[in-house]
């Protein structure tokens, strides 16, 4: 199984980061190569749509099925919610 590396706007921006780039650029070289899976929510693709147009271009030169798309469920949106509430996560017992 391939490793999935989940990936938001600060690594896609990092491509474009004298500080950041080398290793932001062989991540997506990585992801490139298929020898692994980049992961990216809808939340990171929504905040793309304001970005640069050379930061959309590096999600958008990603060939078919080197990522995978996960969606913000309910049950996360509202832990977030509690969080941002109570300042506190609740554990299960």
């Amino acid at each position: 199984m391939k490793p999935r590396v989940y990936v938001d706007t600060s690594v896609i921006g990092g491509c474009f980061d004298e500080e950041f780039a080398i290793w932001s650029l062989k991540l997506f070289d990585e992801f490139r190569a298929g020898s692994k899976i980049g992961v990216i929510s809808d939340l990171t693709r929504r905040e793309l749509e304001d970005a640069p147009k050379n930061v959309k271009a590096v999600l958008l030169s990603l060939p078919e099925g080197s990522t995978e798309d996960v969606f913000l469920s309910d049950e996360a949106e509202q832990l977030a919610l509690r969080y941002l509430k109570n300042g506190v996560v609740p554990r299960k017992q």
